[in-house]
């Protein structure tokens, strides 16, 4: 029972995805040119990337519901999501659930830019360290949430509750149930 409660911990951590690639509907130039600018600006390593930031997200949520669990869970985690998200189905997947937003914001000739700045130097150099650039963001940007904007933000709802008479009880301790 216990492990039952700890997949439906995990699951309902993952974010819910409305997965419409609608990519017959498009041109095929486009398309085409899309997924080129995907694949040259880090399609390849989106399933890590996007796996990364699934895992983490799992971990956190894992260990505020279940303080007490073994660290090996949360390296079970990143393995098994790594392992998943490293399937070039599940790669392939996640990149033609891109190709509409592309589409919806750029126009062809959009697209047909964008790849010809990726191929400049500069081009070259955002694409080498955007990944790492994306990742220290993350980092920091949870950082800064949990240590300056997660305490004040609790201030200021809890203030705002009192003032308006809204009681919330403390979460009840699952060990009593």
């Amino acid at each position: 029972m216990k492990s039952g409660m700890l997949l439906f911990t995990l699951l309902v951590a993952l974010p819910a995805t409305g997965i419409t690639a609608d990519t017959d509907k498009l041109p095929a130039p486009l398309r085409a040119d899309i997924l080129k600018l995907i694949d040259m600006t880090g399609g390849a390593h989106m399933g890590q990337l996007f796996g990364n930031a699934i895992a983490q997200q799992l971990i956190n949520n894992l260990k505020a519901s279940h303080p007490d669990i073994t660290p090996k869970a949360f390296t079970i985690i990143k393995v098994e999501t790594g392992n998943l998200l490293a399937n070039p189905a599940i790669n392939k997947q996640l990149v033609e659930m891109l190709v509409p937003i592309y589409a919806k914001y750029y126009t062809d000739a959009d697209v047909r830019q964008m790849i010809a700045f990726y191929k400049t130097p500069l081009g070259q150099k955002i694409i080498q360290n955007n990944p790492e650039i994306a990742q220290a963001s993350m980092r920091d940007g949870e950082q800064w949430g949990k240590d300056v904007l997660a305490p004040e933000l609790v201030k200021r709802i809890r203030a705002r509750f009192q003032k308006e008479g809204i009681k919330i009880d403390e979460p009840a301790d699952e060990s009593q149930h």
